[in-house]
């Protein structure tokens, strides 16, 4: 299967050690994230298996403007036709074709280690993408019926957190959070303290199912966990 179920309405489809996932509604998909340049082709897997047609992707929307998250963005857009979404200071990142602004690891040595090897796999700039729509922080944006768009920034200056008020709450993190061996703090950041802030802000919010594109989704008591995990139980 080219694609892993993870709520009623939402997947997860993999692209090596980064996730993308879809709300799939009767009536629309909505993609979250695009991965690297060539992820068309596992999202046309998955869309194969389910049955659907790229043109039924609506919606794209984008936490932030790096290579793993951003890079498909232009490809996808063409083969669906489909609107993107994106805080404003990320896209205009991509409509100027660039993917990085000056970053440093986070703390500790397995941080620096993988800073050095995403990077050294990342494209720095890409061809121009237009953002049609931008996600603002404290907007609840009229996609699948209602997505909140969280403000979490410190990885990037502007990245977002999508919270979907269906199937009891789904948040779709991107980098503000890792699941890898446990809730975690992201790879790089542009400025870590506030990154850290952005992390235990998650803690405040209700949501049931925590989508990470760097880790294994927790399904069922996320919210819980979240405040477990960074002391705020």
């Amino acid at each position: 299967m080219s694609f892993e179920q993870v709520t009623e309405h939402v997947i997860r489809i993999p692209m090596g050690d980064t996730s993308m996932f879809m709300i799939v509604r009767p009536e629309g998909l909505t993609l979250i994230d695009t991965g690297f340049p060539g992820s068309m082709t596992e999202i046309e897997a998955a869309l194969a298996d389910l049955g659907r047609r790229p043109t039924e992707i609506t919606d794209i929307l984008v936490t932030h403007c790096h290579p793993d998250h951003a890079g498909g963005l232009k490809e996808i857009k063409e083969a669906t036709g489909a609107k993107a979404w994106m805080h404003p200071a990320d896209a205009q990142m991509a409509r100027e074709g660039r993917f990085f602004r000056p970053w440093k690891p986070a703390p500790g040595a397995d941080k620096e280690a993988r800073a050095r090897d995403i990077i050294a796999l990342s494209p720095q700039t890409t061809v121009p993408v237009e953002v049609e729509e931008e996600a603002r922080p404290g907007e609840r944006i009229p996609v699948a019926g209602g997505v909140d768009v969280i403000g979490t920034p410190g990885h990037t200056l502007g990245h977002v957190v999508f919270l979907w008020l269906g199937d009891g709450g789904v948040v779709f993190l991107g980098d503000a959070a890792e699941n890898r061996q446990g809730i975690d703090s992201a790879t790089i950041y542009e400025d870590y303290e506030t990154g850290v802030q952005s992390l235990c802000a998650l803690a405040g919010l209700d949501f049931d199912v925590a989508c990470f594109a760097h880790g294994a989704p927790i399904v069922g008591g996320a919210a819980a966990e979240f405040r477990r995990v960074l002391g705020e139980a």
